[in-house]
């Protein structure tokens, strides 16, 4: 590893500073001051990343462009997708709600994807992208924004719910999101730092 990658982290919780290796699968670095977790080991390389992060962008496309839910009321049938679901939230005058969700479960998942895909696929042909620091920052904050699993839930409850009420049912795109959220979970997992141990 060249020596501009012999690198320091620094604890999150503690703030105490320690220099990084590279970990071997399964093997977990943790904070000497505070037991934290700096890091793990992992065993995917960049073709299991990249296949893992084209899956989650189609299943983002199908999640957010099929039925969430389907609501059968007195005869007349329902059916909404999670953007048609946002806008009947800002029309209704709950901007706060909508633009939080749009932020969470639609645009940081969207970042997420994209950073990773520009990322990843330069690394395999053997190339490093253009602000491959700053990505990695950006990437870093739109994975603290993802809570696709939260969506995911609140939907679940809200199904149960109005099913006391009416005949609900859910839709391939809430399928669709229970499934980003195990992609998503998946990546994230496998952190960040691994993937300077790639650069050329």
């Amino acid at each position: 590893m060249p020596a501009s990658l012999q690198t320091m982290v620094v604890c999150e919780h503690c703030g105490q500073p320690h220099r990084w290796v590279r970990l071997a699968p399964r093997s977990v670095a943790r904070c000497s001051r505070c037991d934290a977790v700096l890091g793990r080991g992992h065993r995917m390389d960049l073709s299991s990343l990249l296949a893992l992060t084209l899956a989650a962008a189609i299943v983002f496309c199908i999640a957010h462009g099929s039925n969430i839910i389907t609501i059968n009321l007195a005869g007349t049938e329902l059916r909404t997708t999670y953007p048609m679901a946002l806008s009947a939230a800002w029309q209704s005058g709950e901007h706060g709600v909508a633009v939080l969700s749009a932020v969470t479960a639609l645009l940081a998942p969207a970042v997420f994807i994209v950073l990773r895909l520009y990322l990843l696929v330069p690394l395999m042909l053997g190339r490093v992208p253009v602000g491959f620091a700053t990505c990695l920052r950006l990437l870093y904050q739109a994975s603290r924004w993802n809570t696709v699993e939260v969506l995911t839930v609140a939907a679940l409850l809200s199904l149960v719910r109005i099913a006391a009420l009416a005949q609900a049912s859910p839709g391939p795109g809430l399928v669709a999101f229970g499934v980003l959220a195990l992609l998503l979970a998946a990546l994230e997992s496998a952190g960040l730092r691994h993937l300077w141990w790639h650069v050329p």
